[in-house]
């Protein structure tokens, strides 16, 4: 089994998950309550676990100037926060899809899966932290 693979089920018996499937993009998605981790190679040495705080545009009722006004407020929060503590995970904006999210990168080696078992809890954590920020930003009849 090689080191995503075992890191992989690691992380599934630890949230008693079932064992996804790989998607198109060849990602694993991880259903939780609240959230869905994606873990996934990135490159040919790192893997990847992701998880969106926010979608945006027309999912979350933002329209241009209230969404760039929302990334502007995270933008200045995460730097405030990052002047107290650098951090593991890492705020993105992934234009692509025009979602926010929250990350994290591992070297594949044989500590791949205590890592991703360890990281996942700090990125969990983190994803809390950043949905509260959001909704406390959100404009009138936008939602999370």
């Amino acid at each position: 089994m090689n080191d995503l693979a075992t890191a992989l089920h690691t992380l599934c018996d630890a949230l008693a998950v079932p064992l996804p499937p790989p998607t198109a993009a060849a990602q694993y998605e991880l259903r939780l309550d609240q959230a869905v981790l994606r873990l996934a190679r990135h490159g040919e040495t790192h893997a990847v676990l992701e998880a969106e705080v926010l979608a945006l545009g027309a999912a979350a009722g933002l329209a241009g100037t209230a969404q760039q006004d929302l990334l502007r407020h995270l933008l200045a929060c995460n730097l405030a926060r990052l002047k107290g503590q650098a951090r593991p995970e890492i705020l993105s904006y992934d234009e692509r899809e025009n979602r926010l999210v929250l990350w994290r990168r591992w070297p594949c080696d044989a500590r791949l899966a205590a890592a991703v078992l360890d990281g996942a809890e700090g990125l969990l954590n983190e994803l809390d932290f950043w949905r509260d920020q959001v909704a406390t930003l959100l404009p009138k009849g936008a939602h999370l």
